[in-house]
């Protein structure tokens, strides 16, 4: 069995066997005060009794611990680095803290075991200095002061999942090792939890930050090997769409499809390839003859959507992935309001989905596991982080995984929302719970996930390293520039205010003193687009495409 079961069994810890020609079994629980059995070894009747004694106890305390011993094996297999985001400073404590410098994890009666498996040499190469990062607290930095960010590291690795911290390993680590700018929190280790670290963005960092930090990964599981070395990688672009709040978005979508296509393919190997909207309202409008459209129906009356029109859109794409024939393996979920920054290349590892992580999509948030157990089945809070932070859009996924996950994300974004308690908790974004939840339903838990995939200002401001501009959120700035976030600005851009009819030709372009490259390439890719796109005035007017763009013609630099 693995050293230290019984430490692992109800708390009890193992002290000593045998003393100078006597048997002695001390057994320390938590609870349960302390057993003393011992025994003067003087024959050999004696010590098979003693033998068989000590094999008694010990069977006992594993068959009424099985199902412990289970759920730690389990724990430890299926750990991987994860993401979710926790303020360090707001999270709760650890309930019981260890002393100032003991190693987290440990306790004065036993000894904490840094995980075999890992290469620390490696794990702890590649600290993130100037930075400090979220995470569910584990280890306070207050009780925890080392010596060095490499000790810190190496606390992380050796920390020992708890009950009361839901089995959560340590993955996060943050050492406050500038002595100038850490003052009092000189030396401090924080050990944190994150469900995807990798895919979350520091919570701070710069010159002015003292913190180090790092992460502790994991290898993960790829489907690379599935595919030949010439595998053809192109990729089929669909966006959804219905109504007049995203008509001219899919018009703007599309000329920049086009244009960064055109470049990516000057530019010689390309992986974009042909693109789609899909129409969900059941009957072909306007645009049919300047946009690529397969035309999908509705929700059935069985199943109403309540005014949450995305709910068609699971509907929509399982009618369009049965039904539609296209040459590439691959597809690309994209939205209407995505503007294409630059080509991008196919981001799966063989047949591996790829996709953008949402901060908001926690499906291992503790307060959420009742609601995710509900869809998927009872797993625990570790087996949650399984469940990748996304939603469909933007997202990789091979034909063969799509006919497999289309028909359960239906089925599950029906259920959620006619689930009280998980459609009032997920709100506008259920629908993405739902795809993520298919996933792994469907035995998909490999996603990778590209944090630099798409952009989001106004949160987001540099052009680099993104493929995708996304402008789902408002944008506020006062006339000198000043972004006024939840403050409306007195210039501001937001696309909600142009659901029922197009935005002008020429948009105003944003303050000179702005620093926020992306909002301002925004403007300009909206007023490029509606420049070029004919009898663009009257349809701003009308909301009806009369004339249509060629395909073909595009602004020139």
């Amino acid at each position: 069995r693995p050293p230290n079961t019984l430490e692992h069994i109800a708390g009890v810890v193992p002290l000593a066997i045998t003393v100078e020609g006597h048997a002695a079994l001390c057994l320390v629980g938590q609870d349960r005060g302390t057993m003393w059995l011992e025994q003067t070894l003087s024959s050999s009747r004696r010590r098979v009794l003693i033998i068989l004694t000590l094999l008694a106890v010990t069977l006992t305390y594993s068959i009424f611990s099985v199902g412990r011993l289970s759920e730690l094996a389990g724990s430890a297999a299926q750990r991987e680095p994860a993401d979710g985001s926790l303020n360090p400073s707001k999270a709760s404590p650890p309930s019981i803290r260890p002393p100032r410098n003991a190693l987290p994890g440990t306790s004065r009666a036993s000894t904490a075991k840094v995980d075999t498996n890992l290469d620390l040499t490696s794990v702890c190469a590649n600290p993130r200095p100037n930075t400090d990062s979220w995470g569910d607290v584990l280890v306070e930095g207050s009780s925890n002061v080392l010596e060095s960010a490499g000790k810190c590291c190496a606390a992380c690795a050796a920390y020992k999942p708890t009950a009361e911290q839901d089995m959560l390993g340590c993955n996060v680590w943050v050492y406050c090792e500038d002595a100038g700018l850490c003052g009092k929190d000189h030396k401090a280790c924080w050990l944190k939890h994150l469900a995807h670290p990798t895919a979350v963005e520091p919570s701070k960092k710069g010159p002015n930050v003292g913190w180090t930090s790092g992460f502790i990964t994991r290898p993960r599981q790829t489907r690379a090997a599935q595919v030949p070395a010439d595998d053809d990688r192109r990729y089929h672009t669909v966006i959804t769409a219905q109504g007049s709040a995203v008509h001219w978005q899919s018009r703007v979508g599309y000329y920049w499809f086009l244009k960064t296509k055109r470049d990516c393919q000057a530019a010689g190997k390309c992986d974009m390839g042909g693109f789609t909207r899909l129409l969900h309202s059941g009957k072909e409008d306007d645009l049919m003859a300047e946009i690529p459209t397969w035309v999908a129906q509705p929700l059935p009356p069985e199943h109403p959507d309540h005014g949450y029109v995305v709910l068609n859109r699971p509907y929509a794409l399982l009618q369009w992935i049965k039904g539609a024939v296209i040459p590439e393996k691959y597809v690309l979920m994209s939205e209407p309001d995505h503007v294409w920054l630059k080509p991008m290349p196919n981001l799966m590892t063989g047949t591996t989905p790829a996709a953008f992580p949402f901060f908001y999509i926690e499906p291992s948030k503790k307060e959420f596991l009742p609601i995710v157990q509900k869809f998927v089945g009872p797993i625990s809070r570790v087996e949650a982080e399984e469940i990748a932070p996304i939603g469909n859009a933007p997202t990789f996924m091979s034909v063969a995984d799509m006919k497999n996950v289309m028909p359960i994300w239906f089925n599950i974004s029906i259920a959620v929302h006619n689930d009280e308690a998980a459609s009032k908790a997920w709100g506008w974004v259920q629908e993405m719970y739902a795809f993520t939840l298919s996933c792994y339903k469907a035995g998909i838990r490999d996603i990778s996930l590209f944090l630099k995939m798409t952009s989001q200002p106004p949160w987001d401001s540099s052009m680099d390293p993104y493929y995708i501009l996304h402008y789902t959120y408002g944008m506020d700035y006062t006339k000198e520039g000043v972004f006024t976030p939840g403050k409306i600005g007195e210039w501001r851009f937001d696309k909600r205010a142009y659901s029922l009819r197009p935005p002008p030709r020429n948009l105003g372009e944003p303050p000179e003193g702005m620093k926020n490259d992306l909002v301002r390439h925004l403007i300009h890719a909206i007023n490029e687009a509606s420049s070029i796109i004919p009898d663009w005035d009257d349809y701003s007017a009308t909301g009806v495409a009369k004339q249509f763009w060629d395909g073909k013609t595009f602004a020139t630099a």
